[in-house]
């Protein structure tokens, strides 16, 4: 029996985009330092912590328990799609972690409702159930987390779920967007369908004895202003791998994008303060240095900074420092695929920032650091090398996974589900790390980590270039740091069987 195959859903094109299940989620834990991946192809509904120096899953939290059978007749049935993590959010300290996942269920009484099509062309009715869910990091017994006890492969991290529910936006109503405060007190969610965004806040209680008691529970729901009426629902291309609403460094301010204008809230009083608009839909939105708290927008050609507060065509705010760049010269069909900010260590506290622009249609994928203040392709210190990297195929989500002085190591994973290390400044330490540990590992034990070489070892001179280069001319690139073994279905279910086995 053929499991974990996906049905055919009947429906306008309008239904197939709301239930795509987006790109993989990636993104850093503060408490164990590694990589947090979640909406793997290869094991849905579950979240992974990948430690990419020994190329091995350092532990797992199940999301969304299902039933591992799509279907009970396969001449009549159709499959029933598997579960996906669609969003997943944790504040600064890694205390709080915030889930969304979408599950399909045979209730038509809950969610929203679809049709999925039979082998033979039978119609069976099926909801999708949308749930958040609110974890706090737990070690009830005082021991570290890798000294904890695990059962038949099972890596359970220490998370435990405090709080949960299903339909947060209404039955029709799905998550299309998440973010959480960094101090991990505040969330907020934003429904398409339901044209909303609302406010979640943690409360925290403590018995006699001092055990504290952790609760979530929605605030308020705010609908759209008039003014930014239907921009919501028209703009169908976001996908989970997006962010549409982000805080502030210090919490208190949110922005929510609706189409091409973004909204800033003063959420504990439910206030808007400004709105700030661009040509194109906007579909990355993130507050960066808690110097200044700029804002960085992107759309699918087109990247600006631009000042929260500053007035209609000057900034009051941030003087000269705003900008906006067309990435139209990368090519007519260059789009921008992942935006990540750098944090405000290291240097993210200059306001560096990272991005990945499929080009040539997704054959290829150019990533590259940006310094914030030159306008341009950041370059490393004392050094002829930029910060600039050209993939084949595309990029689906990036990770800053170190930072040291002028030198930063990106993980990339790419549209089938491989996970690249680009590195910058740190190069020579990690080739010997990950040297020595694909020596020990042959073929037939498991994946080998693969290092790439450089397309051009021609040294090159130090410039400012612009985010998009001018003209005809391609400046000189490199080629991938390094490869990890691939995240495919093949690679989860050598542990997965271990776990369910």
């Amino acid at each position: 029996m053929m499991l974990h195959e996906e049905g055919v859903i009947k429906g306008n094109e309008k239904q197939q985009n709301d239930i795509k299940k987006g790109p993989v989620l990636m993104s850093k834990d503060p408490i164990t330092g590694h990589p947090i991946l979640a909406n793997l192809p290869g094991a849905p509904g579950m979240v992974h912590w990948y430690d990419p120096k020994s190329a091995s899953v350092v532990g797992t939290l199940e999301v969304s328990p299902y039933n591992r059978v799509s279907r009970r007749d396969p001449r009549v049935d159709p499959n029933i799609p598997t579960p996906a993590v669609t969003h997943i959010a944790i504040g600064q300290d890694g205390k709080d972690m915030i889930t969304v996942d979408t599950v399909w269920t045979e209730n038509t009484s809950v969610g929203r409702e679809y049709t999925l099509v039979g082998p033979q062309g039978d119609e069976t009715p099926m909801s999708v159930c949308t749930s958040i869910k609110f974890y706090s990091f737990s070690d009830a017994k005082g021991r570290k987390p890798d000294q904890r006890k695990h059962r038949h492969g099972d890596l359970p991290m220490s998370y435990e779920l405090v709080s949960s529910m299903a339909s947060p936006h209404g039955r029709e109503g799905e998550v299309c967007a998440l973010a959480i405060s960094p101090n991990g007190e505040t969330a907020c969610t934003l429904s398409r369908q339901e044209d909303a965004f609302r406010i979640w806040s943690k409360n925290t209680t403590y018995s006699p004895s001092g055990v504290p008691s952790v609760m979530w529970k929605c605030l308020y729901k705010v609908k759209t202003p008039a003014g930014f009426a239907n921009l919501l629902s028209q703009n169908n291309n976001s996908s989970p791998g997006q962010n549409l609403v982000a805080f502030s460094s210090d919490g208190s301010v949110l922005s929510v994008c609706y189409g091409t204008h973004v909204t800033l809230w003063d959420h504990a009083s439910a206030t808007l303060l400004n709105s700030l608009s661009s040509a194109e839909g906007i579909q990355h939105l993130h507050f960066l240095t808690k110097d200044d708290d700029f804002l960085l927008m992107t759309s699918e050609s087109q990247v600006a900074i631009k000042s929260p507060f500053g007035g209609a065509g000057q900034s009051c705010y941030l003087g000269n420092d705003e900008w906006s760049v067309d990435l139209s010269a990368f090519g007519r069909d260059a789009k921008v695929s992942s935006v990540i900010p750098f944090g405000d260590s290291g240097l993210g506290a200059k306001g560096f920032f990272a991005m990945s622009v499929a080009i040539d249609n997704g054959a290829e994928t150019v990533v590259m650091v940006v310094d914030r203040s030159e306008r341009g392709v950041a370059s490393v210190k004392d050094s002829d090398s930029l910060m600039y990297w050209r993939i084949k195929g595309g990029v689906s989500s990036l990770c800053v996974n170190e930072c040291i002085g002028s030198g930063v190591e990106l993980l990339a994973i790419t549209e089938d589900c491989r996970m690249l290390s680009l590195n910058a400044g740190i190069h020579k330490a990690k080739t010997l790390s990950l040297k020595s540990q694909s020596t020990s590992i042959s073929r037939t034990q498991a994946p080998v980590l693969q290092v790439g070489s450089e397309v051009d070892s021609q040294p090159m001179k130090k410039r400012k270039i612009s985010t998009m280069p001018r003209g005809t001319g391609k400046a000189q690139q490199f080629d991938t740091g390094f490869e990890f073994p691939s995240l495919s279905g093949k690679f989860i279910t050598s542990f997965l069987s271990k776990r369910h086995g």
